[in-house]
């Protein structure tokens, strides 16, 4: 409170004076020109220091980001370089039409118009306009560090899948973990769904989330930031991702399709967990547990450890078995790796 009324008091007093010495505001009634241009200069003084107050109050709550500190900055700068212009403007107003009052009107609206509209230009930047010599060292630093340690920004799709907890605890992935707010709201949502499936696997997510948290191990954060003119969460992760210059972590395929488009870093589990799984060459023995007849006559189907479809030839009659089985050939699709083996010791139908 003290803050506003010296805030008030200095901009009434500077006001005051400017009116009064420059007689800006004509007399009223007995009132001397300098009397009038003391009262009305306090008064518009006192209320551009309450807007400046308050102004300032606002941005204090919404400067939750460096974004948003880069753009106030960019603001001021262009403001202060408009303010410059104007004052040129005003030299040449002042030698064109003299001190009259529509002069001196003239003149604060061009002072304040430039001010205001170069304040505004500067807020549409979200890059900085202008970087200092040890800033920018700074900077060249922050980014040679982040070429090597990432962060990373979590999705829905990931964090429900489950597996990024375990991954995370592994150390396999250097850098900070950033989970936006709107990522928890729409966790929230599929949470409270009425169709059990989604609500169990929002659930997990949450609970996902809630043993990261807890890890002192693994380094997470929220973050609130938002889009609001974005109305899809898959862009606003985008968007996000771009302004925090890391990796996107996913397991949706077309938001990966999306992000690689826009030049968005992907880090795709399922691609992940397709590249660490074991390789198999022709010929090399393997035990898999036949639990279903394939699609061909004759065909068993099976699945490794890690997840890998086994497509037995000859394994239908060995359904509800664990046999020894040879590999015969490989196929990698965008589902995963598929495995096409036969009975050890067994000659091939096709070769009887």
């Amino acid at each position: 409170m003290y803050g506003l009324l010296s805030l008030v008091i200095a901009f009434a007093g500077a006001g005051g004076a400017i009116a009064a010495v420059h007689g800006l505001v004509p007399p009223f009634g007995s009132l001397p020109r300098w009397g009038s241009g003391l009262i009305i200069g306090g008064l518009v003084g006192g209320a551009i220091g309450i807007g400046v107050w308050s102004g300032w109050r606002i941005l204090g709550k919404n400067i939750k980001s460096d974004s948003t500190a880069i753009r106030i900055l960019n603001g001021v700068f262009l403001g202060l370089v408009s303010t410059i212009i104007g004052g040129i403007i005003l030299a040449a107003v002042e030698l064109i039409f003299g001190g009259s009052i529509g002069a001196r009107i003239a003149q604060g609206s061009i002072l304040a118009g430039s001010l205001a509209l170069g304040v505004r230009l500067g807020l549409v930047f979200d890059h900085p306009l202008f970087v200092l010599p040890s800033a920018s060292a700074h900077i060249m630093r922050r980014a040679c560090k982040n070429d090597s340690v990432l962060r990373k920004v979590l999705d829905t799709s990931v964090i429900i899948d489950g597996r990024i907890g375990d991954l995370l605890r592994t150390g396999f992935l250097e850098g900070e973990i950033i989970v936006p707010e709107f990522v928890l709201t729409e966790l929230q949502g599929i949470a409270d769904s009425s169709n059990s499936l989604r609500r169990r696997k929002g659930r997990r997510g949450l609970e996902v989330l809630r043993s990261l948290m807890q890890d002192d191990e693994v380094n997470i954060r929220v973050t609130n930031k938002d889009y609001p003119f974005v109305k899809e969460v898959d862009r606003k992760l985008i968007h996000l991702v771009k302004e925090e210059g890391g990796a996107l972590i996913t397991t949706d395929y077309n938001l990966n399709r999306v992000a690689q488009v826009e030049g968005v870093k992907i880090l795709n589990i399922n691609e992940l967990a397709n590249a660490v799984k074991p390789r198999f060459i022709p010929g090399e023995e393997i035990m898999v547990e036949v639990i279903d007849r394939g699609e061909e006559i004759g065909q068993g189907v099976g699945y490794l450890d890690d997840g890998t479809m086994v497509v037995v030839e000859n394994g239908r009659r060995h359904i509800g078995r664990k046999i020894k089985a040879t590999v015969k050939s490989t196929l990698q699709t965008e589902a995963g790796r598929m495995l096409f083996v036969e009975p050890a010791g067994e000659t091939p139908r096709w070769e009887r």
